[in-house]
Parts: C-alpha cells; structure tokens; sequence
C-alpha cells in the first residue's frame, strides 16, 4: 500500500526552471518555500538541455538548479529525459522514430514517437540514464528519480520491421516451437499454420477480422517491451548506487501493472478531474485502484492546478474549491506525495493552455492562494495523515490477463461493458476498490469482483476458494469459464467450469440480446435493467438459491442470479454485466458486506474516503457537486482541522470538504 516509507505527506511542484529566465529562480523557488512545497519534479523533458549532441554532456544549468533549489530548501525529483528526444537523435537515427500501420514513419515534432525495439534508441537512452547517475546518484539534493514519462501516452502500439523481428523473437521464447503456437493460435483456422516464426507477422488491417490470440500476444508482447525499456533505466540507476525512490508516472495500456511495478520503489499518478463532470469524479478517483495494490509509494506527481488542455481542445479551469478537492481526493486514496503540475503556465507550444497554479505573467493567482491555503490547513497533522492507509474493501478482479481478454474481441465491451464498470455504484456505496490478480487476494478484503470471469489460472481459482472459505463474498461475472488463459472457448468442460466448485451452478446458454434485459428479485420489487447480455444460470447444487430471474424477452422466467454459502463466505453467480445498476441490485437484495461506515452520502456528486491506522479512521467528506450536500454522521466525530466535534447531520457546500476522525477502540 502506499504508506511504505512515506513519513509525512509531502507537497510540491512541477518547475522547468531551463523554460525560464535564470533571475526568476530564485523568486519562484522562495514562493514554493512560501507556499510550503519542499521539492519540485523537473528534467523529464529537457534531454537536449543536458547532451546537446550525441555523447557530448552539459550538466552546467543542472548543477545551477539544483544549487539554487537547495539553497531555498528544496530537493529536485529528477526525471530521465527519455520520452521527448531530441533532433539530433532523429537525423542519426531515423529508423529510432516509430512507424505508422502502414510503414511511414510518424514525424518528429512532439513526444512519445519512439520505437522501443530499435537498438539505437535504446543504446542512446542508456547512454544519457547513465550520465546522470554516475553524476547524481549520490546527489543528496534530490529527492526521487522518476524514469521516463508516461509509458504508451499517445502511440500505444508499434510496427515496422524492427517490431516485427521482435515480436517474433518473443514468440520464439514463449511457445518454443512454431507447431506450438499454430495450436495456440488456432491457426488451423482460415489455413494460417506457419512453417517458422520468420512468417509471423503483426496484427495489421486485415479484409476480415484479426486473429484475437494473435492480438492477444502482441499486447503482452507490447506491455514486456516498455517493462523491458523501464526497467533498464530502473536497473541503471540503482547500479550507480541510487538510494531515493524510483518511479515511473501513469503508463497507458497496454501494460501489466504487477510485473511493471515490481523493482520500483513508487508509483506515479497522474490526476486530472478536468476530463469528467462532477458527478463523476468518485468514480474516477477510482484509477488509483489500478496500480495502488502493487504500489510500495503512491505518489501523485502530476496534480490538476487550473485548467487542463493542449492545442485540439481545452477542458475548464477549476472552479473555486476544486483544487484543493482534487488534491485531497488523492490523499484520500492513499497518496503521500503531490505535485502540482504546473507551477508556471508554459506560454508557448503544444501545451500553452494547460495551466498552472500561476499563469506566465502572474506572482500570485487565487490557484496558488487555494493550493497554499489546503497545504497550511494540511501540514500540522501531516504524520499523521500518512501514517494511515485507505480502506479498500474490494478487489476487482481484472488482472493483465483479464484485461487483455476484455480488449482483443471487441464484441465485449459492446455486449458486457467495460472491465471497470460499476464503479460509481460502489462509490455510491462508500466502498473502495484496487484491481488486482485473484492469486492476490488476501482477507483485508470482504469483496472480490469477477467482471470478466475469463483467462483464470489453476491458482487463481485456489485462491478464489480460499478467500471465500475464510469469509470472504465472491461475486462471478458475466463469461464464467468460457474463456481460457489462451482464450479458447471450453471444449472438456460446461461452463463455469473449475469456477462450478464454488458457485453450484452451470450456465446452460449466454447470449447478446437487441433490447435492454430486466430481472426481478424472488423476494419482490420493481423489474432493474441489465443490458443486453444475458446468461441462463442453473443450480447444480441443492445448497443454491435462486436470487433473481430474467423478467423479459425469451430468458424470462430462467435464473439470473444465485448466491451459495460456502465455508464462512458467499459466492454469488451473476449472468450479466456488473454495471451500477446490477452492483446496487446487489447490495440491496442480497446480504453483502460493507465495511464499517462513520458518515454516509446519498449524493452522486459526493464521496466519503477512509483512511486508517491501527488507532485512528480518518473520513474525508468530498463535495464534488456545484450544490450543498448533506452528510450524515452516524456517530460523534472530530474535525481534523477545527477541532469541532460533529454528530447526526451536517451540510457541505458546493466544492467544500472536511475531514473527520475518531479514535479506533484496540482490543
């Protein structure tokens, strides 16, 4: 989780210093100072700053900086400037510049446009990671490394000949034998076997449809390609006797967290509400769960401060309050570490309207009054903030292996929805959530989630059992051993499959449907709405009830929804998408665990947060909404900043927040 050796919260900047005039440094590292920041992140994008030519090193202007910053009481996260090359790369290298589809390369001219199997690109960036270690390693003015920059942001895939003879090498190390993976692929199929791996090549357009185990290899193979790039950066630095955190910030699919994560000592988020409405933004801080389980720090280094946008669009600048309510979501969360991006409004190029806590021709803004006003409030209790950790209640389970099953048969998502949903219905219930591999679970959490019940290991079904013979709620989705780790449809068993042990059920037909399905409680009720995708559950077990059936179309009358008590736990059987509608059907009808809840909301635009330690919960009431909002206190709590002790109702205004703690009764 994210506490592991964070001491207190900690506040910062993003600062370009090398985009500025030198004699407005200090002034701005004095106001940081001021403000309450004790570090700034720079450096990710300046390479040709520090290697103006290939193997020729400036680090004069670094060495100014980071004089500068220390004399103002501030360290530097230093960033490796791999991301945006610069032009003398390009007119080495120009096989370093990534391909298009259809074999032109994209131009130079922005970021992230690099191919990671091409040997001269990596040996250049090697080249300037291991300039700055043998000079900075050691730099006790630098607080973190962050490797890289925001891993696949706008190019997620790759092609040419360099990425073909690459997947290809990776499939030789995978299968072992070209008549291995012609069975794994299916290849018998449309007449596709190969004679070598020499013939393999990329999941391009094709006049029908794409091969989806193929498509499925070329992600994995894609995620272990930027693993591979981080890492080498990662194994660098700490082979120069790196001894602060090292981490990387937000990578885009496709990427298998766990193993990304594994050698990093943080984990970076990037946080930027502006992209949602404010009804949405619980949901959203829901991102944190996709990497906070595998985190040993979660760390935000880039933290909304006004307005978000780059030349195609721009998204509106925070209201009033919504700064500090960003910020505080992700303390919330679990984030010990926050960093404004920006500190300065850049005024010029692709990212002039993406604002910062000042804008270029200001000292002060009501941004930067906002962000010092929340860090003065915060400071005092900074310990102790950060000697606690979320509450996280459930584990969705969508592991690499889930996600790349959910992307590459695209009728999945149209007919089942997104591996995430249902993530406003759990915020709506006070309930968090991180995504992790069900090998992972352990008995901190009351709930696991299976949205995708598909590509499940020997080992994840043992630890699935596990989980609910010692008390846990197991919740099966839609898709239930129908899919294998290789994405073959079943040929040896009926669906769910080895996932029957635990649910007394089979699935005796699933199906899209063309109009919107309901289902009604046995109990009674009004009819909800499910989607279109519908399963046919049947009990193979005389110890499970039948919870809800089918209440349209031709499935009606046939189970939708069992539950089976099995050891301590419950395991319940669900036959369609686990979207906000069927999560709230659950916890309505059926007896799910919710953890222990001080305050509630019934506010969509809400959210309460829970953070703890083995002597203290902390509740952080967020109103995301642009009304009041009432929050109720189920028992006497104390206001972490004012001291005021509340209890039964009290009303936040519209972008206003509190924080309440009580003390924990050890027994």
């Amino acid at each position: 989780m994210g506490d592991k050796g964070d001491q207190s919260l900690r506040f910062g900047v993003c600062y370009y210093p090398d985009q500025w005039p030198e004699e407005r440094w200090l002034s701005d590292m004095q106001a940081m100072r001021k403000m309450g920041c004790t570090f700034f992140r720079w450096l990710e994008g300046s390479w040709t700053l520090i290697e103006p030519s290939e193997g020729r090193y400036d680090f004069t202007l670094v060495d100014r900086v980071l004089d500068c910053a220390a004399d103002n009481g501030l360290q530097v996260m230093l960033g490796t400037p791999t991301y945006a090359a610069p032009s003398w790369l390009v007119e080495s290298y120009p096989q370093a510049v990534a391909q298009r589809e259809d074999g032109t390369p994209w131009y130079h001219g922005s970021r992230r446009c690099w191919d990671y199997t091409n040997a001269d690109y990596r040996r250049c960036c090697r080249g300037v990671v291991e300039a700055l270690a043998e000079r900075y390693a050691h730099d006790t003015r630098i607080c973190a490394w962050q490797v890289d920059n925001e891993l696949w942001c706008h190019l997620g895939e790759l092609w040419g000949a360099g990425v073909r003879q690459a997947f290809q090498e990776w499939l030789s190390q995978c299968y072992g034998s070209i008549d291995a993976l012609n069975q794994a692929w299916g290849l018998v199929f449309w007449s596709r076997q190969m004679d070598g791996f020499e013939q393999v090549a990329l999941p391009g357009p094709t006049p029908a449809y794409i091969n989806h185990h193929q498509l499925a290899d070329y992600r994995r193979f894609l995620a272990d390609l930027g693993r591979s790039f981080l890492h080498e950066q990662v194994d660098i630095l700490k082979r120069h006797g790196a001894q602060v955190p090292i981490l990387h910030n937000c990578p885009f699919d496709p990427v298998d967290r766990k193993a990304l994560l594994q050698g990093f000592d943080a984990y970076g988020h990037d946080h930027y509400p502006a992209f949602v409405p404010s009804a949405q933004r619980p949901a959203m801080g829901m991102n944190y769960g996709r990497f906070r389980a595998y985190a040993a720090r979660l760390w935000v280094v880039e933290q909304q401060a006004s307005q978000v946008g780059q030349t195609p669009y721009r998204r509106p600048v925070s209201a009033p309050g919504e700064l500090a309510l960003a910020a505080l979501q992700s303390i919330a969360h679990g984030c010990n570490l926050l960093a404004w991006f920006r500190w300065r409004t850049f005024p010029a190029a692709q990212e002039s309207n993406w604002g910062g806590l000042l804008p270029p021709w200001a000292n002060d803004s009501r941004h930067l009054q906002e962000a010092t006003s929340l860090v003065r409030s915060l400071q005092p209790h900074a310990e102790r903030i950060a000697a606690s950790v979320p509450q996280v209640s459930v584990a969705r389970i969508a592991a690499f292996a889930q996600q790349v099953a959910a992307t590459v048969e695209p009728w999945m998502a149209e007919s089942i929805g997104s591996i995430e949903q249902g993530r406003e219905a759990l915020s709506a219930l006070g309930l968090n959530e991180n995504q992790i591999a069900a090998s992972d679970l352990h008995n901190g959490y009351q709930v696991a989630l299976l949205p995708y019940a598909v590509a499940l290991q020997d080992d994840d079904i043992t630890a699935l059992e596990h989980f609910v013979r010692n008390g846990g709620c197991c919740v099966v989705g839609p898709l239930a051993g129908q899919r294998d780790s290789q994405l073959w449809q079943p040929t040896q068993h009926v669906p769910p499959g080895a996932l029957a042990k635990l649910t007394g059920t089979r699935i005796d037909e699933a199906t899209t449907m063309r109009e919107e399905q309901r289902i009604h409680a046995i109990a009674g009720g009004p009819a909800t709405s499910v989607g279109t995708w519908v399963e046919a559950l049947a009990p193979v077990d005389e110890e499970v009830q039948v919870c809800a059936r089918y209440a349209s179309g031709w499935m009606a009358g046939r189970a939708a929804v069992t539950r089976r008590a099995y050891g301590a736990g419950m395991v319940v059987h669900v036959g369609c998408a686990l979207s906000d509608s069927m999560l709230s059907w659950l916890w309505q009808h059926l007896p799910m665990p919710l953890p222990d809840q001080p305050i509630r909301v019934y506010a969509s635009s809400a959210e309460v947060l829970v953070r703890e330690s083995p002597r203290e919960r902390l509740c952080f009431a967020l109103n995301h909404g642009e009304g009041p909002v009432v929050f109720e206190v189920r028992r006497p709590m104390q206001d972490l900043i004012t001291g005021e002790v509340l209890g039964g109702p009290f009303t936040l205004e519209a972008r206003c927040w509190r924080i309440l703690t009580e003390h924990i009764q050890v027994t």
